[in-house]
């Protein structure tokens, strides 16, 4: 099972490459654009393959000639699969033009599909939500029930 990531913004999300990225690794990076993240990946990780299904593709070519780009969009996971490499490391960024339900199928995909060790995501919808959120454990009320707010539980 792979460890999850979830960033607020570019700062954040180009902010875990030194922590998360090396040369053992190879990174997929999905949603690259116009390549500026890409290139930092390709700096640390031994082996980068960026794809995105926009035009933006072709100025990231362009710009970072050395740097595996592919015109994939990155929910054709079959596509991915095809080129053939196994990712121990995949970074998301398609929160900009999609639901938080969209973000969370793409990291559940991937990870099934590659079965990476780390998934670093960015959404800031997502972000949010988890520092909202509480994961409800049973053993945080000793076995016992809750009982209603204000209330004891019954015995």
């Amino acid at each position: 099972m792979a460890r999850i990531i979830v960033t607020r913004g570019v700062k954040e999300y180009r902010q875990t490459i030194p922590h998360c990225i090396d040369r053992l690794d190879t990174v997929l990076e999905i949603g690259c654009a116009w390549g500026t993240t890409s290139a930092l990946l390709h700096r640390r990780a031994g082996r980068l393959v960026a794809i995105d299904k926009g035009k933006s593709l072709l100025s990231a070519r362009e710009r970072y000639p050395r740097i595996q780009f592919e015109q994939i969009d990155g929910f054709d996971i079959s596509r991915v699969l095809r080129l053939g490499v196994r990712f121990t490391k995949v970074y998301i960024d398609i929160s900009g033009c999609r639901a938080i339900a969209d973000v969370l199928a793409m990291v559940s995909a991937y990870e099934s599909a590659c079965r990476p060790q780390l998934i670093i995501v960015k959404s800031t919808a997502l972000k949010r939500l988890l520092e909202r959120a509480t994961a409800w454990s049973s053993a945080a009320t000793g076995g016992r029930r809750a009982g209603r707010a204000g209330r004891r539980p019954r015995r």
